[in-house]
């Protein structure tokens, strides 16, 4: 869970986007960037509703920030078809699989701005629904090439991620 970072100055207000890399306090209005924050190996600068924050991120999880709110629904309808074809087609290996694309879909119901943290197999079993509505609509499945090779990419390296 997202952790708002107060400002070391007058340790009330929160750091708010002023540019890029620029945050300014909302209470007294000093400014930063992101280099002067520094964070552990398993976290992440986040920005979420304007106001920057710290996010922890377990090893093999990756982070994938939308910057457009259709990303949300474009990959809820690949997971959805996926589970749909899975009673007649073998569209998952195994049920937590399953149980993985459920949770993600419901996830991507409640969170359309992100960022989302995504588990090795919550990203394998978007990676085999992308494939599922590839294969079955290819039209529509071409629609965010940029995106979909975002999170292509995020399986990749959560794969390549050593497990602790």
């Amino acid at each position: 869970m997202p952790v708002p970072i107060l400002c070391d100055w007058c340790h009330e207000g929160r750091f708010q986007v002023q540019g890029p890399d620029a945050y300014a306090c909302q209470a007294c209005g000093n400014r930063t960037t992101g280099a002067a924050m520094p964070v552990g190996g398993d976290e992440r600068l986040v920005v979420i509703a304007g106001i920057l924050q710290v996010m922890t991120v377990p090893d093999g999880h990756q982070v994938i920030t939308p910057d457009r709110r259709c990303y949300a629904p474009h990959l809820g309808a690949s997971l959805a078809l996926a589970l749909c074809l899975y009673r007649t087609r073998a569209t998952f290996p195994h049920t937590a699989a399953v149980a993985a694309a459920e949770d993600l879909l419901t996830v991507l119901d409640a969170d359309q701005c992100g960022p989302w943290v995504f588990s090795p197999e919550q990203l394998d079993a978007l990676i085999r629904a992308m494939d599922v509505r590839q294969a079955a609509l290819p039209s529509s499945a071409r629609q965010h090439p940029a995106f979909d090779a975002e999170i292509r990419n995020a399986h990749a390296r959560s794969r390549r991620t050593p497990r602790s």
